[in-house]
């Protein structure tokens, strides 16, 4: 268990309860989770479900600066993204990141067919897409749904990168070396 000190205004009633904010919570996963990725995994996912702004967490951590871990916070915020709309899509941006592949956009939108897709990561430059198929994708609905998205963006010219959650887990290098070979295959200039 850890102790802390906590400030007026950082804590918040729901119901007989008293919890900190969301912004204290991102505060104290970033300081306390074991490892960088799943740092990031946490601070994403509260970002988006809680639309915190991550320049909040930055005031708390200077407000905090002696606070134990507080050195963690600076380079989790530099690697979360609020726009990440599962922790998966975080862990495949965090291989990428962990082996020296740029970084890819996150929930880019691209329109086809008459309608806005959006794609978990993309690279447009080059238009590479990255997806994570979870198990709701492999119902037959869905699937199909996916097939016929993924046929009118391929006729855009995009090739779609899809990873599944044993390859997200098992294999991060397997997925940058990918995502990499398809960056040089396509000569991919960094910005």
């Amino acid at each position: 268990m850890h102790r802390d000190l906590i400030d007026p205004g950082e804590t918040t009633a729901v119901g007989p309860y008293e919890i900190t904010t969301a912004v204290r919570t991102a505060f104290d996963l970033a300081r306390w989770v074991p490892a960088l990725r799943e740092k990031v995994v946490a601070v994403d996912a509260l970002a988006h479900a809680c639309t915190i702004a991550l320049e909040d967490v930055l005031r708390l951590r200077r407000r905090h600066s002696g606070a134990r871990g507080a050195q963690h916070i600076v380079p989790v915020l530099r690697l979360a993204d609020a726009r990440a709309e599962s922790p998966m899509e975080t862990r495949i941006r965090m291989a990428l990141h962990e082996h020296g592949v740029p970084a890819p956009r996150v929930q880019f939108e691209v329109e086809a067919g008459g309608r806005t897709r959006r794609f978990d990561l993309a690279y447009p430059s080059v238009r590479l897409a990255i997806e994570y198929d979870g198990r709701d994708h492999r119902g037959q609905e869905r699937a199909h749904r996916d097939l016929l998205r993924e046929a009118a963006l391929v006729r855009l010219g995009w090739t779609i990168l899809r990873f599944d959650a044993w390859t997200v887990y098992c294999h991060p290098a397997r997925i940058a070396g990918t995502v990499a070979y398809e960056l040089r295959r396509r000569g991919y200039v960094a910005a």
